[in-house]
């Protein structure tokens, strides 16, 4: 993994979601950030098909990107939501369905605990669909506790429930356009 350039910093993202065309809005939201003059997509993860965590529902798409970002920790979770608002993330039911879900995973090796903003992710090693894909970009990288990736991930096994489907998310590659009845 490259070093970031002077006055930016390694994060990482996780984004996921299961309604529609979930492929479409993954590479929007990948899009969308990349378009922001302060955030840089370094890396992508495959695509992963993962079970829902709460409500019966369809199966998720995730993935992980490394971005390079001048923003601060609380500003990237912003750029973050307004992605989500962007591509019509709708807020109803804890867990439930969405077009799109962008979390802050790591942000560099900062601990961050505000009353907006939990750094590292707070569910981030219990979670298997968030941990596969981030080890794709982040190999061997360390959480700020000194538990590396691969640890936290050989903890959770087996794991279950977490397929990986291809690469079809890139910054070169995207869909003509928005699927039927979507609003994006």
């Amino acid at each position: 993994m490259r070093q970031p350039p002077a006055g930016r910093e390694v994060a990482f993202l996780g984004l996921g979601g299961n309604m529609s065309d979930r492929i479409y809005y993954l590479n929007r939201a990948v899009r969308f950030l990349d378009a922001d003059p302060e955030v840089e997509i370094d890396d992508i993860s495959s695509v992963y098909q993962t079970e829902p965590v709460g409500p019966s529902e369809d199966p998720f798409y995730n993935v992980a990107v490394r971005v390079l970002t001048r923003l601060s920790p609380l500003r990237l979770l912003r750029a973050c939501q307004q992605v989500e608002d962007r591509l019509g993330r709708v807020r109803t039911v804890r867990w439930g369905p969405r077009t799109i879900d962008v979390d802050v995973l790591l942000y560099g090796d900062r601990v961050i605990t505000t009353s907006t903003l939990t750094v590292p992710h707070p569910e981030l090693t219990g979670r298997a669909f968030a941990m596969v894909p981030l080890l794709e970009v982040a190999t061997g990288w360390q959480l700020p506790d000194g538990r590396s990736l691969a640890s936290v991930i050989a903890d959770l096994a087996p794991i279950e429930g977490v397929q990986a489907i291809g690469r079809q998310v890139s910054l070169e590659d995207l869909p003509d356009g928005p699927p039927e009845g979507s609003q994006a």
